[in-house]
């Protein structure tokens, strides 16, 4: 089940902000390679639990959650890999650390209380906690000023100073009027819509559609095409030059179907970078046999 912010009503629309006049805003001539950091994170749920205190029920999980960045190249370089184990309770209800073995290594998961008791409320919880640890590492990046441009894996839910974009794969809503979402169609690769602005206060954003690939015969319009968004605190014109590396570095790094089922948008450097985040999240059956080990010793006590 997909969590998705994206299905909220559109606020503070403007398709205008760059210009009225839709039409394709061609790449730039030059295109040199850039030093592209690309961040992103996973997210498991290890057991589905339920919390109870007094007449008061809630549900809860133990669930894990990996980030890491991947810098583009020829074979995309892995680094900064942090690893987080959540307790998420609803209702508002706490709980106690959450300490599970595997043989003699221990698992700890970190408590923490949501508000909501509905069934996905500590889906969001754990989706939280993924999210924060990508914006620490999104801004260590920035902070150390090695990446010409960061490239975030969704929306963008964090506002930072510097070259940092937001790239949303999965397109389920549009923003665009029925004129000017025809434009969508007739995009070739590297080629853009133009800037229009959305969000409000804190989370105004500058967004745009880049063509990463052309589809196959058999693809929908939307195949090869994403979102790309950045704060619009550091203005149209910064948000256009960012528009610009885009354009020049993303087009080179789409995948193949071949390759991976959810190219071309899943971009090499980012297939890789989820590989190795699953992969570092641990063996799951093992995982859920520690934490019913444990629950199993804590009810006999």
């Amino acid at each position: 089940m997909e969590l998705d912010d994206e299905l909220a009503p559109a606020v503070g629309l403007d398709l205008e902000v760059e210009r009225s006049r839709w039409e394709p805003v061609p790449p730039p001539a030059r295109k040199p390679a850039l030093r592209c950091a690309f961040v992103d994170g996973v997210r498991r749920v290890e057991v589905r639990l339920f919390a109870e205190e007094g007449a008061v029920q809630a549900p809860a999980l133990a669930g894990s959650w990996a980030v890491g960045c991947a810098w583009a190249g020829q074979k995309p370089q892995i680094t900064e890999v942090r690893v987080g184990r959540e307790l998420v309770v609803g209702g508002g209800l706490t709980a106690n650390p959450l300490h599970a073995m595997i043989g003699t290594m221990p698992v700890r998961f970190r408590p923490s209380a949501v508000a909501g008791s509905a069934p996905l409320d500590p889906l969001r919880g754990l989706q939280n906690a993924m999210r924060e640890g990508e914006a620490e590492l999104a801004r260590g990046l920035l902070a150390d000023g090695e990446a010409e441009l960061v490239v975030a894996d969704g929306p963008l839910a964090y506002v930072y100073e510097g070259p940092l974009l937001g790239m949303v794969k999965r397109q389920t809503r549009s923003y665009l009027d029925g004129e000017r979402a025809r434009l969508l169609a007739r995009l070739k690769i590297g080629e853009r819509t133009p800037i229009f602005k959305l969000g409000e206060q804190r989370l105004e954003r500058y967004s745009w559609y880049l063509r990463l690939s052309d589809g196959r015969a058999i693809d929908g319009t939307m195949t090869g095409l994403v979102r790309l968004e950045v704060a619009a605190a550091g203005g149209l014109t910064s948000a256009q030059s960012l528009a610009e590396l885009a354009a020049a570095a993303l087009p080179r790094l789409a995948s193949e179907p071949g390759r991976d089922a959810r190219a071309p948008q899943n971009l090499y450097p980012i297939a890789a970078l989820e590989g190795l985040l699953r992969h570092r999240l641990g063996d799951s059956h093992l995982i859920r046999r520690a934490i019913e080990a444990r629950l199993w010793e804590e009810g006999d006590g």
